[in-house]
């Protein structure tokens, strides 16, 4: 058998990359939070605290379905038809039996909540494994070539075509399982376009030295990632088993609103860093510059976001999402601050990765994994208010210590260094965020219906925003305006520093 060809990384502009990634992304997120609007009204609080019981489960089963092995495929120099066609095989195989290991924990995982109709929503959800196993390897080859199109073209789609099966089948009163059958859907859709976009096709081929090869990184990832997951999902199974399921639904739906935004933002630009980043991961100077602004360009964008929501919670609750969920208005001033820092975490685990420190990173999913379930127990006892604050509290304490870990790896770099970049971006939030509450305060004093006084706050606060950052012009404003299309330009009131391409690698080969 002649020897595979290594398949090569094609060298794609990285701010192209972001453009394309942002259009993926943020699109499929406004379609999302459209989508989500409709069935919150549609739905029952209940309808989602159902879902968000069995999530807790499969989520955990989740980290298993890849393995570790699609960052191992991006942050390889080399991979072949062989390596790709055993790791491709050996998922799907790993896929089936964790719709095996769902179906039977399903009455496990209904009896602990209580609630008999769990077992069939978390057996349903199982699905989604043996569906998605064949787009794994597709879907690392696309993010490995930086092939950003194709994904948001796959994620528009999939998202768009899953909701609308979600929402038809809300109307004609499915509750729950409508949100569970739109989601196969979406996930079915997804798995044939990246199939279809990769043009790649397994051989008929399995090694096991090739699994082997990659399982050590792939082991330390996936380790990392199982505590991690406990640390971000123990709230909702501590909720949903000493609260309920109603309480349940008030938490998930704050705590979704606040995370899609946020990781939108952050996906975008570690999807298209990653790779770009492995490319210079022994040039600490290089690394150093383009981490701190990967960091800022975070910032620049979900400090305002996140920031404004606490401004603006309360109309935004009894607006959009009705009268029923302002129980959840509380939840969200206190997550948004936190989800605000917890932003500009998500590069710190990058550098690990990218240095290929992964025992570094598997130690401190235990450790966080271990504090935050404390904080989590600690909470509960004051209900889902308590249960939020202890884990802002933890996180307070916490981000510090791993930005300081983080800057351990990179020669030259400082933990002030983070606050320091930070700092521009921090201050221009908060102030927007104090002139919107002031406005909405005189807002409420002149009786302005809240459907009219939502609109008018939100373009206060992102024209403050904007007006500063321009007449400011932090580094991050450069960067944004560098991601307008090529033959865009600005008015020639709105200046641009000069971008350093200091994301960019040399032409140096694969």
């Amino acid at each position: 058998m002649a020897e595979p060809q290594p398949i090569e990384t094609s060298e794609t502009d990285v701010y192209q990359g972001v453009r394309w990634s942002a259009v993926g992304a943020w699109g499929a997120q406004v379609v999302q939070l459209g989508i989500s609007i409709v069935l919150a009204r549609l739905l029952m609080p209940k309808d989602y605290g159902l879902l968000a019981m069995a999530i807790v489960f499969i989520g955990f089963l989740e980290i298993f379905k890849r393995m570790g092995f699609h960052t191992a495929i991006i942050q390889r120099r080399q991979v072949d038809d062989v390596l790709l066609s055993s790791l491709y095989y050996f998922l799907i195989a790993v896929s089936v039996l964790l719709f095996l290991a769902t179906v039977a924990a399903a009455p496990v995982v209904a009896w602990i909540y209580g609630e008999p109709r769990v077992a069939w929503v978390t057996a349903a959800l199982g699905l989604g494994f043996p569906l998605s196993a064949p787009c794994l390897m597709p879907f690392a080859l696309l993010n490995r070539r930086m092939k950003f199109g194709m994904l948001a073209v796959a994620d528009l789609t999939s998202v768009a075509l899953g909701g609308c099966v979600s929402i038809t089948l809300a109307v004609v009163g499915w509750g729950v399982w409508a949100l569970v059958v739109g989601s196969l859907a979406s996930t079915a859709i997804r798995t044939f376009l990246h199939h279809a976009m990769s043009r790649w096709r397994p051989r008929l081929v399995f090694r096991w030295q090739d699994v082997r090869s990659v399982f050590r990184f792939g082991a330390n990832v996936t380790g990392f990632t199982t505590f991690n997951y406990f640390a971000r999902n123990a709230d909702n199974f501590i909720i949903g088993t000493f609260l309920g399921a109603t309480s349940l639904g008030y938490y998930s739906l704050a705590y979704g609103i606040l995370l899609k935004p946020r990781d939108a933002v952050t996906n975008v630009l570690m999807n298209v860093l990653f790779p770009a980043l492995s490319r210079i991961q022994d040039d600490d100077a290089r690394l150093k510059a383009a981490y701190l602004r990967a960091c800022g360009a975070i910032a620049f964008v979900t400090f305002p976001m996140m920031f404004g929501l606490v401004a603006v919670a309360h109309p935004f609750v009894q607006v959009v999402l009705g009268e029923k969920w302002l129980p959840a208005v509380p939840l969200i001033l206190i997550l948004a601050p936190l989800g605000a820092l917890q932003s500009v975490w998500v590069p710190v685990g990058q550098i690990f990765l990218v240095k290929d420190r992964t025992d570094w990173y598997f130690r401190i999913g235990i450790a966080q994994s271990c504090l935050t379930v404390g904080a989590f127990v600690v909470g509960v006892a004051w209900g889902t208010v308590g249960v939020a604050a202890a884990y802002a509290l933890f996180n307070l304490f916490w981000i510090p210590v791993c930005f300081w870990l983080g800057s351990k790896l990179i020669s030259g770099l400082r933990a002030r260094d983070f606050y320091l970049e930070l700092l521009p971006y921090g201050a221009l939030s908060l102030t927007m965020c104090l002139a919107v509450l002031l406005f909405g305060k005189i807002l409420n004093f002149m009786n302005v219906a809240a459907p009219v006084a939502l609109p008018l706050s939100v373009l206060l606060g992102i024209c403050i925003y904007l007006g500063a950052a321009v007449a400011s012009q932090p580094k991050a404003y450069a960067d944004f305006m560098k991601l307008l299309p090529r033959g865009w330009s600005l008015p020639a009131f709105l200046p641009a520093r000069r971008i350093p391409e200091m994301l960019q690698d040399d032409s140096r080969p694969d």
